[in-house]
């Protein structure tokens, strides 16, 4: 007698045909079974707990072989744990993801580079992170700026105008501040003087012209309300970073920065103060692919080695259609940038004035389904708004998935799109 055993789940609804289930069963050639159709259906070995991480539920998991101890990063609820390979676990941040945030957890991991330590770049969806095991000392500068109220931050002063940023003759110093345009609002404020920290602002209209970047330390986002800085070197000796304020509507959170040796998480500042949706690392690069929309359409952005800042100015766009990228995977030596209608490739050049390009020749016209597109081995796999799926290789694209899982895909889609 032969047993037609399914390969996969099998139901059509148009058809309202009953459903067919191979739950937990994998396929196998068996020649001993039958002559005909010689297969059988193996069960799958059952999962066992690994260990308990916070409270739960877990949104994403992280972790990069020869960068901090191999240690596996866990995202319990809204709080970020470190896991050891020994099973013992420390909670990094709590809170760290804002509760209305529901994508899973993006992460990659750089290695030490010289005297630079490794880095843990995160984010989910939305606001860019950075976690550092030896941290950077940090600092939180509060309240609303007026003109002439003045900020120290280590031996450098900052001083808010309302004029000219020019007048005088800005220095640094405590008799002559650098002069920072205090703009229409406390956020235009915290972010100009975030800018004259770092130097990338525009001189002469942000802050004084003749303005160079702090050297001790540096702003690294800026809000409404506050203003949060970071030693530029990691370690105890941030903490020494003297932080005072003159004016009656500010407040530093204490008289230095703080924090310092300890494992630290502070926001990364976006241009813009864009939502982060990938990220990838190749090449001692990171790749951050922004929130898209109108005007902004395929751009992603890079940081160069070793740094833990955006440069605005170091910025690509997706070129072969207009349609948004949803994510970066990193594909041998190239990265990949899935659109809703196309997936380019790209890839480093060893130019460090024109770091990254496109790989001409090589678009391929399948969409993906945003969070989908995955490394697997020497290939990529990627699921379109269809339900299908698609294995990229060696300049190829073959659809490997059956009817049935596509069609449980295409429902699934469907009522992602629509809410349900």
């Amino acid at each position: 007698m032969k047993i037609p055993l399914g390969r996969g789940d099998y139901f059509r609804s148009i058809a309202k045909e009953a459903r067919i289930r191979t739950v937990n069963r994998f396929f196998e050639s068996n020649p001993v079974l039958t002559q005909d159709p010689n297969v059988s259906m193996i069960a799958r070995p059952g999962l066992r707990r690994f260990m308990t991480v916070g409270s739960g539920p877990i949104n994403g998991m992280y972790s990069q072989p020869g960068s901090f101890l191999d240690a596996l990063f866990v995202l319990s609820d809204q709080d970020l744990y470190r896991v050891e390979r020994d099973g013992s676990s420390t909670l990094i941040q709590a809170a760290v993801i804002a509760p209305k945030i529901t994508s899973p957890l993006i992460a990659v991991a750089t290695g030490t580079i010289g005297e630079t330590p490794e880095y843990l770049f995160f984010t989910r969806g939305s606001t860019l992170y950075l976690y550092l095991q030896n941290g950077y000392a940090l600092g939180t500068l509060t309240g609303t700026p007026a003109n002439s109220d003045v900020v120290r931050l280590g031996d450098v002063y900052y001083q808010f105008t309302s004029g000219s940023v020019n007048a005088g003759t800005p220095a640094g110093t405590l008799a002559n501040p650098w002069l920072v345009a205090l703009g229409v609002s406390s956020l235009d404020a915290f972010q100009n003087l975030r800018e004259a920290t770092t130097g990338l602002g525009v001189p002469g209209t942000t802050y004084s012209t003749l303005l160079v970047a702090n050297p001790a330390a540096q702003g690294v986002a800026a809000t409404g309300g506050e203003l949060r800085v970071r030693a530029n070197a990691a370690g105890a000796a941030g903490n020494a970073i003297v932080t005072t304020e003159t004016g009656a509507a500010l407040a530093w959170g204490a008289g230095t920065l703080a924090g310092g040796g300890g494992p630290t998480v502070s926001p990364v500042q976006t241009p813009d103060d864009v939502g982060v949706i990938g990220l990838g690392y190749i090449g001692g690069y990171v790749i951050v692919a922004i929130a898209q929309g109108e005007g902004v359409n395929g751009r992603f952005y890079w940081i160069e080695p070793g740094e833990t800042v955006i440069d605005p100015l170091n910025f690509a766009t997706a070129e072969r259609s207009p349609d948004p990228i949803s994510g970066v995977v990193v594909f041998s030596d190239q990265f990949w940038l899935p659109g809703v209608n196309t997936t380019e490739v790209w890839y480093l050049t060893g130019n460090a004035d024109a770091p990254v390009l496109r790989l001409q020749g090589i678009t391929f016209d399948e969409g993906t389904v945003p969070g989908t597109a995955t490394k697997v081995k020497d290939s990529m796999i990627i699921v379109d708004s269809d339900g299908g799926v698609f294995e990229v290789k060696a300049g190829s694209i073959e659809p490997i998935a059956p009817p049935d899982i596509q069609e449980r895909i295409r429902l699934a889609v469907q009522r992602q799109n629509s809410g349900v």
